[in-house]
């Protein structure tokens, strides 16, 4: 299976939710993307967020790590701490997955194919 393409991403992290859009390019089982969402925390603040990855697929599993981060947040640039997407490759049209960040923030996401 190619995920190579442009996905919706919409993400639950228990405190507020992420939505945006993803693009990702696969070559063999090497894949690159960028991650481009709006984070919202419950009734607080707003952060934007341009996240590159880079990961490898395997037995229909997909771990991207991040390679860079961009964060804004009212127009200023902010410190953002990168994050890991464990994905299940679930089909052609649809992933659905994990990310944790360096301080264990945890969410759910599923993507789907646009």
């Amino acid at each position: 299976m190619d995920i190579t393409g442009t996905w919706e991403y919409q993400e639950d992290f228990g405190f507020g939710k992420s939505a945006g859009q993803v693009e990702l390019k696969q070559s063999n089982n090497i894949v690159s993307g960028i991650f481009t969402f709006t984070e919202e925390v419950d009734n607080d603040y707003k952060i934007d967020v341009v996240e590159k990855v880079e990961g490898t697929i395997s037995d229909n599993k997909l771990l991207l790590k991040s390679i860079e981060v961009k964060a804004t947040q009212n127009s200023q640039e902010i410190n953002y701490l990168p994050n890991t997407f464990d994905i299940y490759l679930v089909s052609e049209n649809k992933l659905v997955g994990s990310t944790f960040d360096n301080e264990d923030v945890c969410g759910v996401f599923v993507m789907e194919r646009q």
